[in-house]
């Protein structure tokens, strides 16, 4: 009889261990099933190329004409871009590390870019600002791209120029011809600082052997226009301002993607 008790204790114990152990092993697949797969991350190579009206800019040789019937020649044609983001194929904004590009279209190394930390997926869109965002207007003299030495910072004024044309025109009244449009501003109603949002088809996977580009093409033309913006109205613009926001507004639609 105790025998009998025994033996039946002890397959009890047993058949209690094995229905613990099964529904920690069901805990665990049903655990690994909901847990998320690891994010991979890849980068992405943008290239700026400049055109006037289509065709490739050329600096200090080639006279455009302006929707004011002004003739002019650039000779400098430089802009801030940073706070990039993408869209994936959910809706859903991937805000990339923060970075600052200065694009200069007399130094080449400046118009290819690189972003990096962007995670595998699906993308309809890119977005970047034109300018230096207001933290790091507030943040005083920098390094990098944001070096003064670039002649993009105004140093009596405690902020960024976000883009700058110069150049010559017949229709500036002073002895040397020339115009300078330096835009910069982030407060108050004078912020030129710009969103883009640019339409792509993109895929990002780690496992590529290339890393994917995007070719940008920059048309100064829209600085002109709709708002139309003449030499004679306003050929030296060094301060934030009426005219400085309205070729921001002119240049905010002056990227389009080329492939």
């Amino acid at each position: 009889m105790v025998l009998r008790i025994y033996t039946s204790f002890t397959f009890r114990c047993i058949l209690l261990c094995l229905s613990i152990l099964w529904l920690s092993s069901c805990s665990k697949k049903d655990k690994s099933s909901t847990e998320d797969p690891p994010v991979l991350y890849s980068r992405l190579t943008l290239n700026f190329s400049h055109v006037m009206n289509g065709s490739p800019l050329v600096r200090s040789s080639s006279t455009y004409i302006n929707p004011s019937g002004e003739s002019f020649v650039i000779s400098r044609f430089r802009y801030y871009l940073s706070n990039f983001s993408l869209v994936n194929d959910a809706g859903k904004t991937v805000i990339l590390p923060p970075a600052y590009f200065l694009i200069d279209d007399a130094t080449d190394s400046t118009k290819r870019i690189s972003l990096d930390s962007i995670p595998q997926g699906n993308y309809t869109a890119l977005r970047f600002m034109i300018g230096v965002d207001s933290a790091r207007n507030n943040s005083g003299v920098q390094s990098g791209a944001l070096a003064p030495e670039n002649g993009m910072f105004w140093t009596w004024n405690s902020g960024y120029i976000m883009a700058q044309m110069e150049g010559y025109a017949d229709a500036v009244a002073s002895p040397t011809h020339q115009f300078q449009f330096h835009v910069g501003g982030f407060k108050g109603p004078y912020n030129v600082l710009k969103i883009v949002s640019l339409p792509v088809k993109l895929g990002i996977n780690p496992t590529m052997s290339v890393v994917p580009q995007l070719n940008i093409v920059a048309d100064a033309a829209k600085w002109f226009t709709p708002d139309t913006v003449s030499f004679k109205q306003a050929a030296v613009i060094m301060a934030e301002g009426t005219n400085a926001l309205r070729i921001a507004n002119n240049y905010q639609q002056m990227f389009s993607i080329k492939n």
